[in-house]
């Protein structure tokens, strides 16, 4: 379908987007040759030109044909960034995305004519002939270690060429990828992103310019001072009007927008805003709505995982046994509540540490974010300035794994920390919603400990996802002294942490050890002495340790195993919310030279 998102750009850039679906069998449609017809000038045109190019090499792609040949999981093509599942006021937002139409048709029967449509964009920048493009730039697509990963990214390579796109594969081990993406030393990239909590903004807000998760570099490089973005809010009651804006001018302060709004309908409509300028860049290539597959041994009993990826060992029991081996990924990135941005590191973070509030699953299978440190989570007190205060009580005898008290000043040190231009963490913007974030001082961040178990928070406005924040492990305390030693979460020695579980050993590339600490307020009602966290992102090498019974749960599997391993009972395929998708350096250029 054509689409026009005259609100978010000055030049004006129709999408020729209609979907992709059916069969890896497509040959070049509308293969007549022609010579290119359209040839930007100016900066902002082909800024223009090359957003509509990335949307139309999209619908050359076939997301059935990945769900149901490739990932084998059960997962759904996706149509939009924002996943599928997250809610909004009038149910759940993808199905109301692009108003209810989504950004693209992932019906089968659709491929042929988005293909169509596609190539029909790309023919107005490229000369055609003989079926393929030519004289497009070679494209170099990186990915991280995995099987999965690497059949997706071969099938991208392969259905491209057809077209005469080249493009080179580059598999990169994970916390090099992390960083190649981050600096924004690559052109197009393998990606994921699974929520953070169940509110749409933490699909949105990764985007704004100075975000650590945004390896697109909006707002970065040479997009920093390109003015080409409208933004209109007055129809909200804002005053907002912003005619060819940066990203700055516009994005970011439409996100900003979001976060102070307290009307949900006008905030839901204005998320949606922001996904409809995410999706006009080209930039996001949505290909599945992410479901978590893993295996577990039967004989464990007491896991569970939520929606937001995280597994839980805490209450687990094997007969005979107190320890508890399982193989989530490779390597952490990091081991710092602050700096991680990995759901695998936030799973082994969630069992070393413990904030005010925590996620857990009821005896029925329910889940819910109830107080964890925090002896309750309290009902904030509106101020007449529309800020909101917070006063949490810290439950008695709390300890550091080393058995230090833990006090209301160790939250303060840490909130502050990890918000800090200074550390620059990737998730630092999530304290955005508190006020006197921003500033140069981060002592002006509204968090002050009253007393040793008394902490105060001032939010900048009301937010009904808060108790959730504070169950993420940006929102975990570390102590000041601990972290003065900057490799502090590397060692075992220097592991200092408050959770359930402690650090004890690490051999680096092969396996943490996390053991049951003493010192942890509910250590009574922890059922698993230890878990051995095995290191690797190689699947088949998963599996063997699952099957010879080494490794209790394994959090991959080989894809040419998935259809036969679906009649396993011990083979899970559970519900989560994210989006599998392929991002582009917006600062490439992908004109004809």
């Amino acid at each position: 379908m054509k689409k026009l998102f005259a609100m978010l750009l000055a030049v004006v850039m129709v999408l020729s987007m209609a979907a992709c679906a059916g069969s890896n069998t497509t040959t070049p449609a509308g293969s007549d040759d022609s010579t290119a017809s359209v040839k930007p000038t100016t900066v902002a045109e082909k800024a223009a030109a090359e957003a509509e190019i990335r949307n139309a090499i999209s619908l050359l792609l076939d997301r059935n044909y990945i769900v149901d040949q490739i990932s084998q999981a059960g997962e759904k093509p996706a149509n939009t960034f924002v996943a599928d599942g997250m809610a909004d006021i009038n149910g759940n937002f993808a199905l109301n995305s692009n108003g209810g139409n989504g950004y693209f048709s992932v019906d089968k029967a659709k491929y042929e004519e988005n293909v169509k449509a596609g190539l029909e964009v790309l023919k107005k920048y490229y000369d055609f002939k003989d079926g393929k493009l030519v004289g497009f730039p070679k494209l170099t697509y990186i990915y991280n270690t995995s099987d999965g990963h690497k059949k997706i990214a071969e099938y991208i390579q392969s259905t491209l060429a057809k077209f005469g796109i080249e493009m080179t594969l580059e598999n990169q081990e994970w916390n090099t990828f992390l960083d190649t993406r981050k600096q924004g030393n690559y052109s197009v990239a393998r990606n994921g992103w699974v929520a953070d909590y169940t509110d749409p903004i933490c699909f949105l807000d990764m985007w704004v310019s100075g975000s650590g998760n945004n390896d697109v570099q909006f707002g970065k490089g040479d997009h920093e001072k390109l003015a080409i973005y409208n933004l209109d809010l007055t129809s909200y009651g804002y005053e907002t009007k912003v005619t060819n804006g940066t990203w700055a001018e516009t994005y970011d302060v439409l996100i900003a927008t979001i976060k102070s709004c307290t009307n949900s309908e006008t905030r839901f409509k204005l998320m949606h805003m922001a996904e409809d300028m995410l999706m006009t860049t080209g930039c996001l290539t949505p290909i599945y709505y992410y479901t978590d597959l893993y295996m577990i041994d039967d004989s464990v009993k007491g896991f569970y995982s939520i929606p937001l990826g995280y597994k839980y060992f805490h209450n687990t029991t094997i007969a005979g046994k107190n320890s508890i081996s399982v193989c989530l990924a490779s390597e952490p990135d990091s081991l710092d509540p602050a700096k991680n941005s990995a759901v695998d590191g936030a799973t082994m973070l969630v069992h070393l540490f413990a904030g005010l509030a925590k996620w857990t699953q009821t005896a029925d299978g329910k889940q819910q974010v109830v107080a964890d440190c925090a002896t309750e989570l309290v009902e904030g007190v509106k101020n007449e300035d529309g800020t909101v205060t917070y006063t949490y009580t810290l439950k008695d005898g709390l300890k550091w794994s080393d058995g230090q008290a833990l006090t209301a000043k160790d939250f303060e040190f840490a909130w502050k920390r990890a918000a800090s231009a200074e550390l620059g963490a990737d998730y630092g913007y999530m304290f955005e919603v508190v006020k006197g974030y921003g500033t140069e001082n981060k002592e002006d961040l509204a968090v002050k400990a009253l007393d040793d178990k008394t902490l105060e928070v001032t939010l900048a406005n009301e937010i009904a996802y808060w108790d959730e924040l504070l169950a993420f492990p940006t929102y975990f305390p570390v102590r000041e002294d601990v972290v003065a030693n900057e490799s502090w979460a590397t060692d075992p020695s220097t592991y200092v942490c408050n959770g359930a579980y402690t650090m004890t050993a690490w051999e680096h590339d092969s396996v943490i050890t996390l053991t049951k600490n003493e010192n942890y307020y509910g250590a009574a009602d922890i059922t698993m002495g230890e878990v051995k966290c095995y290191l690797s992102d190689d699947a088949t090498n998963m599996l063997a340790n699952f099957r010879n019974g080494d490794w209790q749960l394994i959090d991959d599997v080989p894809t040419a195993e998935i259809q036969s391993l679906k009649s396993d009972p011990e083979f899970v395929i559970a519900g989560q919310i994210g989006t599998y998708y392929v991002c582009w350096n917006i600062n490439e250029s992908l004109l004809p030279a």
